[in-house]
């Protein structure tokens, strides 16, 4: 389905990889932005994208901090702006219950899901986003669940929360991520025209800036 050129002008860091990664760039060239990709699948996504699209193809932002910042200043320094930041954090269910878990295996976890997305976050609000205003989005990229993985994600939302009231009015901060009854092909679906929508329009202050997916027809809750 064809998108208007709504973000025409924008340009948008994609950190992550898989499926979903190219299914948000795709989306969000077809809405018109400049896209720059990090992540291990970036460099493949370029080559089979539309000929004439504008992305930019970087290495993995990784779990270190200095990917995260290498990412958001290429994308500064190359493309001269950066209006939007889009965090693909990826799932990785820990089969088992908790106390059997290696506490390593969740700290782990954590950093990955919590403090790499906060670490890309405060380098693009202070690279550009301070100045010139912009949004960020935490994409929950799977909807596999587990004990771990919903620690983490509990976390993600209280940071969510916290990093909206911190940098309202001037940075939109949001995270979007899968009801449980909705299905991984069906969210995958869904992600990227949300996303057009979400950097477009924005959402309505009552929604809150953590968005649940569900598998109702254009239905997003709170």
């Amino acid at each position: 389905m064809a998108h208007a050129p709504t973000l025409t002008g924008r340009t948008v860091l994609v950190t992550g990889g898989g499926d979903l990664a190219a299914a948000t760039a795709g989306g969000l060239l077809a809405h018109g932005a400049v896209v720059a990709l990090a992540g291990p699948d970036a460099e493949e996504t370029r080559r089979t994208a539309r000929p004439g699209s504008a992305l930019l193809a970087l290495p993995p932002a990784g779990d270190g901090l200095a990917g995260p910042a290498r990412a958001v200043d290429t994308v500064v320094e190359r493309l001269g702006r950066l209006d939007h930041l889009v965090n693909l954090v990826a799932a990785r269910p820990s089969p088992g219950p908790l106390m059997e878990l290696d506490p390593l295996a969740l700290r782990d976890i954590l950093h990955h899901d919590l403090v790499t997305p906060l670490a890309c976050t405060q380098r693009a609000y202070w690279r550009w986003m301070a100045a010139h205003g912009g949004s960020v989005v935490n994409v929950v990229a799977d909807t596999a669940r587990s004990g771990p993985q919903d620690a983490a994600l509990g976390a993600l939302t209280e940071l969510t929360e916290w990093l909206a009231a911190e940098l309202a009015p001037r940075v939109h901060v949001h995270t979007l991520m899968p009801s449980p009854s909705l299905g991984a092909v069906a969210y995958r679906q869904a992600v990227p025209q949300v996303l057009g929508e979400l950097l477009t329009h924005g959402t309505d202050p009552a929604d809150g800036p953590v968005l649940v997916l569900s598998d109702a027809p254009g239905c997003r809750a709170a």
